[in-house]
């Protein structure tokens, strides 16, 4: 498909024939502009060759630190109530006619580079997404690991999942590591 760009949802999502297969994902799709607008979370357009290829959105948000496994939730600096800060996966959706071509793979990566470089500079631990129950493997494959609770009434259809973006240490994180040994 070439380089793929990501360019912020426009109104015209409203009213396209876009479908990744998946009917609650493509309501969200379907309804991602306005959440952009207000900046409560930004939906993208995935394209490639001129032809909108799929759909993502993130948000920031808190999670407890008890939903992580401990060598995330044991250290608690008390600032932030327990709490960790990640940059939120809305969806992922990528049209039926385009699918199981590395876009979404493509995606992704994109979307780890650039929170990564965002946790860089400002205080974002993890990337969260609510993985479909047949894509975990899939997301386990990009560095993605379930959480220890899932979210009330997503048995069954989605798993909670996180990638740390504190995974390579620098020697700043390394002398403090010192420090409370």
């Amino acid at each position: 498909m070439g380089n793929l760009q990501y360019r912020k949802v426009t109104r015209e999502v409203e009213n396209t024939s876009f479908t990744c297969g998946v009917p609650s994902i493509d309501e969200y799709v379907k309804n991602s502009y306005y959440p952009t607008i207000v900046q409560q979370a930004y939906g993208y357009s995935i394209s490639g060759r001129g032809i909108v290829l799929g759909y993502y959105m993130i948000m920031f948000r808190e999670i407890e630190l008890d939903d992580f496994p401990p060598e995330i939730a044991d250290y608690d600096p008390e600032i932030k109530d327990r709490k960790v800060s990640a940059v939120h996966i809305r969806y992922i959706a990528i049209d039926e006619k385009y699918q199981h071509n590395r876009i979404g793979t493509a995606t992704i990566q994109a979307i780890i580079k650039n929170v990564e470089l965002l946790a860089a500079n400002w205080p974002v631990r993890v990337i969260t997404i609510d993985a479909r129950e047949n894509l975990v493997m899939w997301y386990e494959k990009l560095g993605f690991r379930k959480m220890v609770y899932n979210t009330p009434g997503q048995d069954g259809v989605t798993v909670s999942m996180f990638l740390d973006c504190m995974q390579k240490k620098d020697e700043f994180t390394e002398y403090i590591d010192s420090i409370y040994e």
